[in-house]
């Protein structure tokens, strides 16, 4: 596993010292499309499948594969996204050995995720939790958690990729609300925060790095240590007023061993607040099981969890390096494409498809009655495989799109889910 997470900062490594490839450019490419078509979310990806990306390009072949799977899991498409992901590994991935820690599973027991979580964050005033951008069960754990966190005291959520200065205005979020949170998911996300009233921030530096030091990671430092001077200022002068961030990967760390300094040891260094930081990145399904972590596999094989759980010993939670908790998620991909994770723990009920008669390859969006055409992100989306397809929805009305698999709108009808 160590050399392929080292195969991977070669790649990030290759992209600064070469000029750009039409791969390397491929995030570029894919939203040169969607800022003209925002609602068309197979054109990206149709644009995206023209690119000719060389293996030779190691670089252009790593950014390539990111774009892939980001975009597949836009359309709830989940098992491509997995593909994506994990062919960034090469023929590597298949070369591992598959490892067991049945010793982990007897010498723990496993606990709810949201539960657990949201009761430590009642004595916590400050809580870091991170997510996978490509993997959207992440967003529907947090939202499952908002309600208790909200009852706890936490009333600001600060969203690393939040890009709407009046998102706390608006209704509802939309194309412009920032990247990642076009994905479904993250848009239910930030609708439910909202209904409940939080306050969302974003936190992202303006500010572009100042290149005062040669350091590999100095960059990514003076990145890490703004987003914690933002944070920091969100708290204002009151004291014991909590918060709760969202970020991506890395940026929850409370250590490094690699020189970059990371958002939460700034934020520690700069409050002199120890928040709580949750791991949900590690502990998750790949295509290929020779890239899992010997934990997940182990729980998933012996104990067939059916939802995130936290380990815990001696009344204490088990974690990887670094963060407090560790959450450990099922294995959906044998749920099929559009597994259930999109139900947000029970929020949203399966609604079927077959009275429409639908074809293998169209695509349907189910989109809030509510929001105006133009720039909606829809409450969930899928391309059909099978009549038997569903969809998640909460109660209410929607506009269901059904189109061809170019994005051309076939027809519209609107449904009622009760």
């Amino acid at each position: 596993m160590k050399h392929l997470i080292l195969f991977a900062i070669l790649v990030i490594g290759c992209q600064l010292l070469e000029a750009q490839s039409p791969a390397q450019r491929a995030f570029d490419t894919a939203m040169s499309v969607t800022n003209e078509q925002p609602e068309n979310y197979l054109a990206p990806i149709r644009l995206l499948h023209t690119i000719k990306a060389d293996t030779a390009d190691r670089a252009g072949m790593g950014t390539w594969y990111q774009a892939m799977m980001t975009y597949y899991s836009f359309i709830g498409d989940y098992k491509k996204l997995l593909f994506y992901s994990d062919a960034r590994f090469g023929e590597e991935a298949k070369k591992e050995k598959v490892n067991y820690d049945t010793a982990f599973v007897r010498q723990h027991h496993f606990i709810d995720a949201a539960s657990y979580i949201t009761e430590q964050a009642r004595h916590q005033q400050v809580v870091m939790i991170n997510e996978a951008h490509h993997l959207p069960y992440h967003r529907a754990l947090l939202m499952e958690m908002l309600r208790s966190f909200y009852q706890s005291g936490y009333h600001t959520l600060a969203i690393e990729t939040l890009d709407d200065s009046l998102i706390n205005q608006k209704p509802y979020p939309d194309y412009h609300t920032g990247y990642y949170s076009r994905e479904p998911l993250f848009g239910e996300l930030i609708r439910e925060a909202k209904s409940l009233g939080f306050k969302l921030a974003g936190y992202e530096p303006k500010e572009e790095c100042d290149h005062k030091s040669t350091a590999p990671n100095y960059c990514n430092s003076f990145r890490d240590s703004l987003m914690a001077r933002n944070l920091e200022s969100l708290l204002g002068n009151q004291s014991g007023q909590k918060l709760l961030v969202f970020a991506g990967y890395d940026h929850v760390h409370e250590g490094n061993s690699n020189g970059w300094k990371k958002m939460a040891q700034y934020f520690k260094q700069f409050t002199g607040i120890d928040p709580l930081t949750i791991d949900q990145t590690r502990q998750v399904e790949h295509l290929y099981p020779q890239l899992d972590e010997k934990e997940f596999i182990s729980v998933n094989t012996l104990l067939h969890i059916t939802g995130p759980v936290v380990a815990v010993k001696d009344d204490r939670p088990w974690h990887g390096k670094f963060v407090d908790i560790s959450v450990i998620f099922p294995q959906y991909l044998k749920q099929g494409n559009h597994p259930s994770f999109y139900s947000i723990g029970g929020m949203r009920k399966p609604y079927g498809l077959q009275y429409l008669h639908l074809k293998p390859k169209q695509f349907v969006q189910a989109f809030y009655a509510n929001e105006l055409p133009g720039n909606r992100i829809p409450a969930d989306q899928l391309v059909v495989e099978k009549a038997d397809d569903k969809l998640y929805l909460r109660r209410g009305k929607y506009t269901l799109s059904i189109k061809d698999n170019e994005g051309k709108t076939i027809k519209e009808l609107m449904i009622v889910v009760k």
